[in-house]
């Protein structure tokens, strides 16, 4: 048996950090839009065991001001050296993972096995360029190693309602080619949902994620680059099915706890469209 699903997701990033010029601070002030397309094809290869391929393919448009320490418009000599007006876009790290379920009189149980393949591109490290005056990326659409994937999830029926709770870690063991080494990724979700008409259903998630400190080098930058962060989403969605022609996903996800180390963001809401047969 085959199963297909398409995704699209996007967000609206808002972001501050300061930077010296000419002994003087002043302020990098970034509005950074997301987006990834999912396409996501997973094969039966025996009773409650199967094979899925996730393949992400990733956007972001950045724009960007500059002010000065009383927050008044500011003009750098060199305002393309860290940030600029753009939009990079390209394949991320596909995912290839082992699915194993194990139905039982109450619980489902089952087990991800996988490994992303480095296809997403990744650049040298902006921190030692940004030191040494010259232009640089900050976005990497991948990692650029293998990293392994290990997931959990159980659920049951109760009644109308279904209960599911899950667990995703994402491990990046080793830098890459650059000397980057990507922070190691936690997932931890709870989601209740159930049927609300012939066609439709609904379900209520929370999510915790966990994303660890990147590396250059084997070095840990205090002043730029992913520090460091720990979101708790709560997720609705609404599902429609079409007959014979699988189910429309609509999801809404705000953040009710961010905390982040270093540059200042601020997501308010995470969009999701899926279709799924």
């Amino acid at each position: 048996m085959w199963r297909f699903s398409l995704t699209g997701t996007g967000t609206r990033v808002h972001t501050e950090h300061t930077a010296v010029e000419a002994a003087r601070d002043y302020w990098h002030v970034l509005d950074v839009t997301l987006s990834e397309t999912t396409v996501s094809t997973s094969v039966g290869l025996a009773r409650n065991l199967g094979l899925e391929l996730v393949t992400p393919i990733r956007t972001a448009t950045t724009r960007v001001d500059y002010e000065d320490e009383d927050r008044r418009p500011f003009s750098p000599l060199d305002p393309d050296l860290h940030h600029r007006n753009e939009t990079v876009a390209g394949a991320g790290d596909p995912w290839l993972m082992l699915h194993a379920a194990r139905p039982g009189a109450a619980w489902t149980t089952a087990a991800r096995l996988g490994v992303t393949v480095p296809l997403g591109s990744t650049g040298p490290t902006p921190v030692e360029l940004g030191r040494r005056g010259e232009s640089h990326q900050h976005i990497q659409l991948g990692t650029g190693t293998f990293d392994p994937l290990l997931g959990l999830m159980t659920g049951r029926r109760l009644g109308a309602w279904g209960v599911t709770i899950s667990g995703l870690a994402r491990l990046a063991l080793y830098e890459n080619g650059h000397g980057y080494q990507a922070g190691h990724r936690y997932l931890l979700g709870a989601l209740a949902d159930r049927p609300v008409s012939r066609a439709w259903s609904a379900s209520l998630a929370l999510e915790l994620q966990r994303e660890q400190p990147e590396r250059w080098d084997g070095r840990l930058d205090e002043e730029e680059g992913n520090l460091g962060r720990t979101d708790l989403l709560l997720t609705l969605a609404v599902v429609r099915g079409l007959s014979g022609m699988g189910g429309l996903r609509l999801a809404l996800s705000v953040p009710l706890v961010t905390h982040a180390r270093g540059a200042q963001l601020d997501y308010p809401l995470i969009v999701s469209v899926g279709w799924s047969r």
